[in-house]
């Protein structure tokens, strides 16, 4: 059964929902030292409302999810967004979804006329390189996290001006 895929913004309340969808689609994907593990529906929920979330629905049923959080530039570059938690349950992946979060994302920024977005992509999955790159990001080594993780090896930034 095709069901429509349609992408819907994240409002606070829908904390609880990107929260458990999202600890979902990373358990088995990630580490369990990820800080993905230690979130709350409150602290995805503020994160919503300090920046916003876009949530990817099968029909009615949720199958992914995005966010950001607004940062400073590099450099004194203006304002930008750190793009965070993108995931797609797994029966779900390899359709091209997560780009279509990503641009979702990247299109509220742009309308809070932000110049640019950065990311960072955890050591253990470098495969995901060459999907940023794809959609025109480039290495940044000096990315700085809002939510950095001292018990993971450093991630790998990457980051694209609007």
């Amino acid at each position: 059964m095709n069901l429509p895929i349609a992408i819907r913004r994240a409002t606070p309340s829908d904390g609880f929902l990107v929260e458990a969808l999202t600890r979902r689609i990373w358990t088995g994907r990630v580490s369990a030292e990820s800080t993905v593990f230690r979130e709350t529906p409150e602290t995805v929920a503020a994160q919503i409302a300090k920046g916003g979330a876009v949530i990817l629905e099968a029909g009615e049923i949720p199958i992914g999810s995005g966010r950001w959080v607004p940062v400073p530039g590099p450099q004194g570059q203006g304002r930008w967004m750190e793009v965070k938690r993108i995931g797609i349950l797994p029966e779900f992946t390899g359709r091209g979804y997560g780009a279509r979060i990503l641009e979702a994302l990247e299109e509220m920024g742009r309308a809070q006329a932000l110049a640019g977005a950065q990311l960072a992509i955890r050591a253990d999955q470098p495969r995901l390189i060459d999907f940023y790159a794809g959609l025109g990001y480039l290495l940044a080594p000096d990315v700085e996290l809002t939510t950095p993780n001292p018990r993971s090896p450093p991630p790998i930034g990457m980051r694209r001006w609007f």
